[in-house]
């Protein structure tokens, strides 16, 4: 699975989206919202943890 960090402005325009084939389903998404959702998926999957870093929030 691939995460890609789109700004409010881009998910709400919706032929910006389509021009550049952002598939429709698509929404504006934190970044904290997507950084737990990449660890969650990681855990799930089996990845041990021991700590988790990251930058700029």
């Amino acid at each position: 699975m691939h995460v890609l960090y789109l700004p409010r402005s881009w998910t709400a325009d919706t032929a910006r989206c389509r021009a550049v084939g952002t598939p429709d389903d698509v929404a504006f998404a934190t970044k904290p919202a997507l950084a737990a959702g990449m660890v969650g998926r990681a855990l799930d999957a089996g990845a041990l943890e021991s700590w988790v870093a990251g930058d700029e929030i």
